[in-house]
């Protein structure tokens, strides 16, 4: 009898296990039910941004302070390279004196010649002629050493630029004296007047050089490369560093033109980027071309993000699928 009553336990057990493997439960339809349906994503691209800067100068000179790394945050207009300017602060003073002296001309103008004035007047052209003179000498020699290669063009722009100022310092004073001793005329006035008219926008021109020594960000946004080094020479036409605004991205993505049915502008999509695989963003398509690639038979979409992250860069490779 004790022999019985375990075969008869373990019979029961065996048909109850198989009748629970043969119907699935309540739980098990919930779940399979309740499966997420698999997003399909239709077009890809490269992210770029819609904002971007080249840095340059508008000045030849060396770097003397470069304010910004790779990777830096900027605002627009905050300074990111310093160039020497010695000799941009040394053009300001000589445009300021060329300022006072053309005014000092023209009051005394007006105010009629007297002798002291005409002895002066000679000593200033005296004065301007030796400097022109020698001004001329130098650049003849900077020229000579220049043609064989032995000086900067730098250093020849400047002997030229020098030669330049001291040959209109020499006629000015012939003029002047020229004026003291005929006296003073309505025409006399006009030139003055002019002069000081002209020395006031050369002065306002070497400001503007000495302003560009200081180079700023044309937008807000990060540094992508840093193409020079201190004590470099800085070149108008170089791209001195490179600025993206990160905070204005999107996607070039190309749609095969057999799907161009689906997609619409305004669409909202879902944007999955090959470099950030653990995360989605939300995204719109704002541009849709109207022509097709004649040999890949696709068309380009644009795809904006809707919220900027900064784990985003250009470059990245992006799938777009559209939102259910």
């Amino acid at each position: 009898m004790k022999r019985i009553i375990p075969l008869v336990l373990l019979t029961i057990l065996l048909f109850s296990g198989c009748g629970q493997s043969g119907q699935p439960s309540a739980a098990d339809v919930s779940s399979q039910s309740a499966s997420p349906v698999q997003e399909v994503y239709i077009m890809a691209g490269k992210i770029d941004a819609r904002d971007q800067a080249a840095v340059t100068t508008k000045i030849s000179a060396k770097v003397a302070q470069i304010l910004v790394d790779v990777g830096s945050q900027v605002k627009q207009g905050e300074p990111v390279i310093i160039l020497e300017t010695n000799e941009s602060h040394a053009q300001v003073n000589q445009a300021e004196a060329a300022v006072l002296t053309a005014q000092a001309n023209l009051n005394n103008t007006l105010a009629g010649s007297r002798p002291e004035q005409i002895a002066q007047a000679q000593a200033a052209l005296d004065s301007a002629q030796k400097s022109y003179e020698n001004s001329k000498n130098n650049f003849n020699r900077i020229q000579d050493i220049y043609n064989l290669k032995g000086v900067s063009r730098q250093q020849f722009e400047t002997a030229q630029t020098q030669l330049a100022a001291a040959e209109a310092q020499y006629k000015s004073a012939q003029e002047q004296l020229e004026i003291f001793k005929q006296g003073a005329t309505k025409e006399t006035v006009i030139f003055y007047k002019k002069q000081v008219q002209q020395a006031q926008a050369a002065l306002e021109v070497a400001k503007t050089q000495l302003n560009n020594g200081t180079i700023v960000a044309p937008l807000s946004g990060t540094v992508t490369a840093k193409n020079v080094n201190v004590g470099e020479l800085a070149s108008p036409g170089d791209t001195l560093v490179s600025i993206v605004n990160n905070e204005a991205l999107y996607v070039n993505a190309y749609l095969p033109a057999s799907m161009s049915g689906q997609v619409k502008q305004g669409q909202q999509v879902i944007i999955k980027v090959s470099e950030i695989p653990e995360k989605k963003f939300d995204g719109e398509i704002t541009v849709m071309n109207g022509v097709i690639n004649s040999l890949s038979k696709n068309i380009l979409v644009k795809v904006a993000f809707k919220i900027p992250d900064p784990a985003l860069k250009p470059g990245m490779f992006a799938e777009i699928a559209l939102k259910k």
